[in-house]
């Protein structure tokens, strides 16, 4: 199947809250269990919280996987804050995930 163009601010508000971030995972999952790849596009949004980032996008690894999501989820339309809030949640949440798993 193709990528799914799923623009944030048609489905949120604001990228605040773990509801906000819950109403994007539930569109992601959709998509992924559909077969589809997904562009999660930014565009308008000046900054994320944790908590938005937590819920919409970290909650992704306990049912797919770091790699899945590195080969299916694209972001668009972002900025340094909403890049770096991705990538330090993901480098933090991957490698405390792969420390228990060595334990």
């Amino acid at each position: 199947m193709g990528r799914l163009l799923i623009n944030v601010l048609s489905q949120v508000e604001r990228c605040y809250s773990n509801e906000d971030g819950q109403i994007i995972f539930n569109a992601i999952d959709e998509a992924f269990q559909r077969g589809n790849k997904v562009a999660l596009s930014f565009k308008g949004v000046e900054g994320v919280t944790s908590s938005f980032i937590n819920t919409a996008l970290i909650d992704l690894l306990d049912k797919y996987g770091f790699e899945f999501i590195k080969n299916n989820l694209l972001f668009k339309d972002t900025n340094k804050q909403i890049n770096n809030s991705i990538n330090n949640r993901f480098k933090f949440e991957v490698k405390k995930r792969k420390d228990l798993v060595s334990c």
